[in-house]
């Protein structure tokens, strides 16, 4: 006959096997997945002025950001610097904001969209930009996201301000890196 205290930790075996089993077949991954909870990765979005001579200053502010991925809006934080950046300071990329992509997101859409005006300084000459048609949109790839955590659009200054009824009109030419 058992005792009582063996009868009582007979079931315990069988506990530690089922737990053992059930650990080695879930990552935290299927886990957070599983509770509604994805992986999230942050990545930035920079802009940085280029070509910026002759000009002294040119500000811009960022108006809006959407990140989107197969139509879908993704979680976009923008930085409070975005709204005033100098962009004839060549050497530096302003940060826009920060996105944050679930692991299984492979590409998304952004779109960049500037403040309706902005300023300039050419010389002696100042005045307002018109930005209206300021906008920058491109797809960019998670792998080309994983290389740095960030993705850098470079407008180039030159060539993206004309001359018009007194102000200069935005619109931008610019190239994308990662």
């Amino acid at each position: 006959m058992k005792s009582p205290s063996q009868s009582r930790w007979r079931w315990l075996p069988g506990l530690l096997v089922a737990l053992g089993t059930s650990a080695c077949d879930t990552s935290e991954d299927d886990l957070r997945r599983a509770l509604g909870d994805p992986v999230l990765d942050a990545f930035e979005i920079r802009i940085r002025g280029q070509d910026a001579a002759p000009y002294e200053k040119v500000l811009l502010g960022m108006g809006q950001v959407d990140v989107t991925s197969f139509g879908q809006p993704v979680r976009f934080e923008p930085s409070p610097n975005a709204r005033a950046m100098d962009l004839s300071d060549t050497g530096h990329a302003h940060l826009l904001g920060r996105f944050f992509l679930p692991r299984y997101v492979k590409h998304v859409d952004i779109t960049v969209r500037f403040d309706d005006v902005g300023a300039f300084k050419e010389g002696s000459l100042a005045g307002l930009i018109n930005a209206q048609a300021g906008t920058i949109q491109f797809t960019s790839t998670r792998a080309a996201l994983e290389q740095r955590s960030r993705v850098v659009i470079h407008l180039h200054l030159q060539d993206s301000l004309f001359d018009g009824a007194g102000a200069r009109t935005l619109l931008p030419a610019a190239h994308i890196t990662h």
